[in-house]
């Protein structure tokens, strides 16, 4: 093993220092690949006798950096949302940015149909690279800390050895060298033997960076190596965790689950301590819990395949059988001593098999009996590595989004989808080769439905969670907000993310046709087949979210701009795969059994099925061009599109009905490779017949064959006819069906995979061909006929947007209204008038601003006492008695996404029955007088004055000086008061801001505007 845990056959439950583990053989491990029992990489091996010990000629086993892969990601999506809490939570750093993120909004015309205006992410580009900047740090934290840990654990791991006792054992230090040396471990790369006393019953294996490993044996075993087939299997056991050269890699992952908690708490506790709990902090501790979960899964999973792949390479030179025999001793000690009884139920025992660091004995006696790890590419791995996917992609759309601003409209987006891409093809692919190479060699079903379905419901849990619970590190990539918004993007990213991984599958099938999978070449084809097709798969994922709130732009952006998309031509990729897997099966087939492909592809009823398909299609669609031509623009864009979805159409149609039908095509390998043929590395399985890489691969190939031919018929047609030979009309007439092809295969084929084989035909061939002319017709009928409703979208109409289209028409000149006049200044208000005169000041404030209700004042307790009178307005008292008439309104800014910065007006006009008299503003002053500072609701108030407006009969002003908070996250603000006393009338003033200074002309403009609308004098 690497790092403590379990060990050869002994007393159960006999752990290395500080280890967990169950009781069983040999333990820790290396990769999930690798050749089976009683066989070498190459094939099978000589027999040798007991004991005898002959130089490895297989490969080392393989190293998983998949799996760090996808635990790194997801330490980075830690990073980025403990980096981002930190920044919002000290608001020395949050506050300027929020600042300018709302004068910017303010500035551009910034609203909730078009967040994004022209100009708006060039003015943002300073404040949000210091919120990356943030953000880069915490993640070189984060993985520093990861780092640490690296150094760390094994270092501990050796100082816990220590305390036990050391033996020397001579026979077995020679007989673990000659091991070393018949695995290639020699010199710099042999690693050291201890020899351990109790309580150490198990072996073991630790190693701290820049040194060698260290293979720690339990004294019993040591004195047990006259005994090969009990001292050399543990042995082989360890040094093939010493060959996969990941050893201090493994004793790090144990602790990497601590990481998480930690490290949001940095910034969620600066948050509580100056604003208390609150809904952001507990949604960031829950998404932080969920991360560490999902770390421990992926270090459990990574752990369980190590240790599956290091007894496969123990298990070679005929060692499977002894192998066995100890797990198989382990396993009856376990259940005998009541450690195979799982305590808690059905739940509880699914919980102990997802979190396990080491497979059961009898999970490993099954491993061995495979001629390849077959547990990779479960329903487990797949969840998490969509939720990593999702979590990552997050993440990064953050990152990048704030790091390079101006380029929000297409760098995030661009960078979400690799990022997306690598981690679903580093995470699932390397298992989907090593499925499809077992299925090809045993014939046995490779259960695929297993890495399509947990994938599926991995990204969609994930993108369910990021997209309704906003939280800071991953609010960026899914904009819309609500339940439905959600749950239809976890919807689409789940559908397009399960069809990505289908269409994987094929190329994971057809390397395994191809014999050669683990050739270099070979296997960087299909590694960047995979990629690609993913890319173009997991395109639309981060562009639809922006355009939710507008379905019209959501038509607009899927028949114009997704098709314009240049990088879904690296699909394309996959049919030339598919396609060199034809011509190498093809060859073999003359070679097994002679004869011509011509002849066969002739007699073949899925070319038969892709010419007719070719004929009705493009016969259709070259017909209603030809007899029935647009009239107008619209009409010859609507045609056109219709066109290219039926030439899509058709793709699918022959890819279900070849796929569901009983004839494989024309290349199936029908048995056995020829010894002679250099280009096989083994033999197929005489039951590969109609596999998947020959059901569906060869039925997506032919899809493509229908679609492609039909566009090109077309195209050739509007050539010859003198319509049109530009790039563009190649493009539109070739390029939109095979997108349209690409997206509904990656629909269709996750269905296609489970019945991918020949008992689950459920079309013989005689119906094939009957079949596939009927619906590909009646398929034409449809969409040049009636159409398909939303498959028509009309040319957009440039300098129009969806905003413009959604404002309301405005008023026409006969419906102006003509306000009433203003009545007399000084004199008694009515109501009305009161409303009149308050409404005035709406010419006085900018367009944006909007109406906010009029609320009462707090009941918040001040603090001193002599300031309540100022605080509560407590001078205007007298006046109550004899008021007339009261009116008040209410404006602030526009509500912009984050809300720090605001200001608000507050008007009152009060008309009273007798002249209002100079005692209250005298009153007034001597409140302001006696008090120079107070504390109410948790806001401190400075109390300061400025020279009042010179309007009406008298004016008097106060002002204040806000703040919440102290340090690095005070918040600041502003407050002035305005009376104006005009005969009977006073009106009354008031002015908030928030992170911002308060604007003088503005305040002065809004008195005034009031003070007139009382009238002449």
């Amino acid at each position: 093993m690497t790092g403590p845990a379990t060990g050869p056959p002994g007393p159960v439950d006999a752990a290395g220092p500080g280890a967990t583990r169950p009781a069983g053989g040999p333990a820790s491990a290396s990769s999930a690949g690798g050749p089976g029992p009683a066989s070498s990489a190459g094939g099978p091996g000589p027999r040798q006798p007991v004991g005898a010990v002959g130089t490895r000629s297989g490969s080392a086993p393989d190293r998983l950096g998949w799996w760090y892969l996808l635990v790194v990601a997801a330490l980075g999506a830690v990073g980025v949302g403990a980096g981002d809490l930190y920044f919002l939570a000290d608001r020395s750093l949050s506050l300027p940015w929020a600042v300018a993120f709302d004068a910017c909004e303010r500035a551009f015309g910034a609203t909730t149909v078009d967040p994004v205006p022209p100009g708006f992410t060039d003015c943002l580009a300073e404040p949000t690279r210091q919120r990356a900047l943030v953000l880069l740090v915490a993640v070189a934290v984060v993985l520093g800390c990861a780092a640490v840990l690296l150094v760390a654990v094994p270092a501990v791991d050796l100082w816990r050895l220590r305390r036990h006792r050391r033996f020397t054992v001579g026979a077995a230090a020679q007989r673990f060298a000659v091991l070393c040396a018949a695995e290639g471990l020699t010199g710099r790369d042999r690693p050291r033997l201890l020899i351990a006393g109790p309580p150490v019953r198990q072996a073991f294996t630790v190693g701290v960076v820049g040194r060698r490993p260290i293979v720690v044996l339990p004294v019993g075993l040591a004195l047990a190596h006259r005994e090969p087939r009990r001292f050399d299997p543990v042995v082989r056991h360890e040094l093939a965790h010493v060959r996969a050269r990941d050893v201090v890699w493994v004793a790090a992952v144990r602790a990497l689950v601590w990481l998480p908690l930690p490290a949001v708490a940095v910034g969620g506790l600066l948050e509580v301590g100056v604003f208390g709990p609150n809904r952001t902090v507990a949604g960031a501790f829950l998404r932080a819990g969920l991360l560490a979960t999902l770390v421990a899964v992926l270090s459990a999973a990574l752990l369980r395949a190590r240790e599956r792949a290091a007894d496969r390479q123990a298990a070679r030179d005929d060692q499977a059988g002894a192998l066995t025999a100890l797990l198989r001793a382990d396993g009856a000690r376990a259940r005998a001593d009541g450690g195979g009884r799982v305590r808690g139920g059905p739940a509880r025992a699914a919980l102990r098999t997802v979190f396990a660091r080491h497979p059961t004995p009898e999970q490993r006696i099954r491993s061995l009996r495979e001629s390849s790890d077959r547990r990779g590419g479960e329903v487990t791995q797949g969840m998490a590595v969509g939720a990593v996917t999702v979590v990552s992609m997050a993440a990064v759309h953050e990152l990048v989004a704030n790091a390079h601003y101006p380029a929000l409209g297409w760098l995030p987006r661009l960078v979400d989808v690799w990022v997306a891409a690598v981690l679903l093809v580093g995470g699932l692919f390397p298992s989907l080769l090593r499925r499809a190479t077992t299925a090809h060699r045993s014939a046995t079903a490779p259960g695929w439905w297993r890495p399509v379905a947990g994938t599926g419901l991995g990204l969609f849990g994930a993108t369910l969670v990021v997209a309704v619970l906003p939280l800071p590190g991953s609010a960026g990539l899914f904009l819309a907000e609500g339940a439905v918004a959600g749950l239809v993007f976890a919807a689409v990213t789940g559908v397009l993310g399960a069809g990505a991984v289908a269409l994987c599958v094929l190329v994971a099938a057809a390397l395994a046709d191809l014999a050669r999978p683990r050739t270099g070449s070979w296997r960087y084809a299909g590694h960047a087949t995979a990629l690609a097709v993913t890319v173009a798969v997991l395109w639309p994922v981060p562009g639809l979210p922006p355009l939710w709130s507008d379905p019209e732009l959501v038509r607009i952006w899927l028949a114009y701009d997704l098709p314009d998309t240049g990088w879904l031509l690296l699909a394309l990729g996959l049919p030339v795969l598919l396609g060199v897997r034809f011509l190498v099966t093809a060859r073999r087939a003359d070679r097994h059994h002679g004869g011509s492909l011509a002849r066969r592809m002739v007699d073949s009823t899925r070319v038969r099925v892709v010419a007719v398909a070719v004929l009705v299609g493009a016969g259709g669609a070259v017909g209603q061009l030809r007899f029935a031509p647009p009239g107008t623009l619209d009409e010859a864009v609507g045609d056109a599109q219709a066109r290219g979805l039926l030439t899509g159409l058709v793709g699918v149609v022959v890819l279900v009905i070849t796929a569901a039908g009983s004839d494989p095509g024309p290349t199936s390998d029908p048995g056995p490779a020829s010894p002679s043929d250099p280009g096989a590395g083994h033999s197929p399985a005489p039951g590969r017949r109609g596999g998947v890489a020959d059901r569906l691969g060869g039925a997506l190939l032919a899809a493509t064959a229908a679609t492609l031919g039909s566009a090109l018929v077309q195209y050739l047609d509007a050539a010859l006819a003198g319509r049109s030979a530009a790039g563009s009309a190649l493009r539109l007439t070739v390029g939109n069906p095979l997108v349209w092809l690409l997206y509904l295969a990656a629909l269709v084929v996750p269905v296609l995979l489970p019945r991918a084989v020949p008992r689950r035909m459920v079309l013989p061939t005689r119906l094939v061909l009957p079949a596939a002319v009927s619906i590909v017709l009646t398929v034409t009928v449809l969409v040049l006929g009636p159409g398909v409703p939303g498959v028509r979208v009309p040319v957009p109409t440039a300098g129009t947007s969806s905003a413009s289209r959604a404002a309301p028409d405005a008023p026409t000149p006969s419906a102006r209204v003509v306000p009433d006049p203003p009545p007399a200044a000084g004199r008694r208000l009515t109501a009305a008038e009161a409303r009149v005169a308050v409404d005035a000041v709406r010419s006085a404030l900018p367009t944006s601003w909007e109406s906010r209700p009029v609320t009462a004042a707090g009941n918040d307790r001040i603090e001193p006492t002599e300031c309540v009178p100022l605080a509560r307005d407590s001078y205007l008292d007298r006046l109550r008695p004899g008021e007339r008439a009261r009116a008040a309104a209410r404006y602030a800014t526009p509500r912009g996404r984050l809300g720090i910065a605001s200001t608000t007006v507050e008007v009152g006009v009060t008309s009273y029955v007798g002249p209002v008299g100079g005692g209250v503003f005298a009153a007034a002053e001597t409140a302001r007088a006696a008090c120079r500072r107070f504390v109410s609701g948790g806001v401190r108030f400075t109390v300061g004055g400025r020279a009042a407006p010179a309007l009406g009969e008298q004016s008097w002003r106060v002002d204040y000086a806000l703040a919440v908070g102290s340090g690095r996250s005070r918040i600041t603000g502003a407050t002035a008061f305005v009376l104006v006393r005009v005969g009977h009338n006073l009106v009354a003033v008031s002015m908030v801001v928030t992170a911002q200074p308060l604007d003088e002309r503005l305040l002065t403009a809004v008195v005034t505007t009031v003070v007139g609308a009382l009238g002449p004098p």
